[in-house]
């Protein structure tokens, strides 16, 4: 039997460096894209990473493909898989991701949640939304979308 993988989105073959972290954690690590998509890249990193962790990763140069990514902006991707290099690079893995983005709850604009507490909103309707409100950002946020707003 023969399987063909078919990817959702086309692969843009571009080597940048980029900045990566573990959700959890506070160490930056950097590491080398070796090509990206709009759902997600592949990478070589350093370390290992196990599949299903959440990770923050910044491109850190601009890609010559006008649909490329954006450099400085942060994207959260959960680890797909990750492998050990090849025989010259035996110290580093290829570490594959898939962006984890979603839409505003209120304008549907595409987002790449880069904070735990976005709570679903883009960057335009979280200031707009917290504008409203003396309180904490996760409190106006939760207010707004309950419908407890004066």
């Amino acid at each position: 039997m023969n399987v063909v993988t078919q990817r959702a989105f086309a692969r843009n073959e571009y080597r940048a460096p980029i900045r990566f972290s573990r959700e959890t954690a506070q160490t930056i690590h950097k590491g080398e894209m070796l090509n990206s998509s709009v759902g997600g890249m592949a990478f070589i990193a350093e370390h290992e990473l196990r599949p299903g962790d959440g990770i923050l990763i910044q491109l850190l140069e601009t890609a010559p493909d006008a649909c490329g990514l954006d450099v400085k902006q942060d994207y959260y991707a959960e680890v797909r898989w990750c492998i050990p290099g090849n025989a010259e690079e035996v110290s580093n893995f290829q570490v594959g991701v898939r962006f984890l983005m979603e839409t505003c709850r209120l304008c549907d604009e595409i987002i790449h949640p880069c904070r735990l507490d976005n709570a679903g909103l883009c960057d335009a309707c979280r200031e707009h939304v917290c504008s409203f409100s003396d309180g904490t950002i996760k409190d106006c946020i939760e207010n707004y979308l309950m419908g407890n707003v004066l």
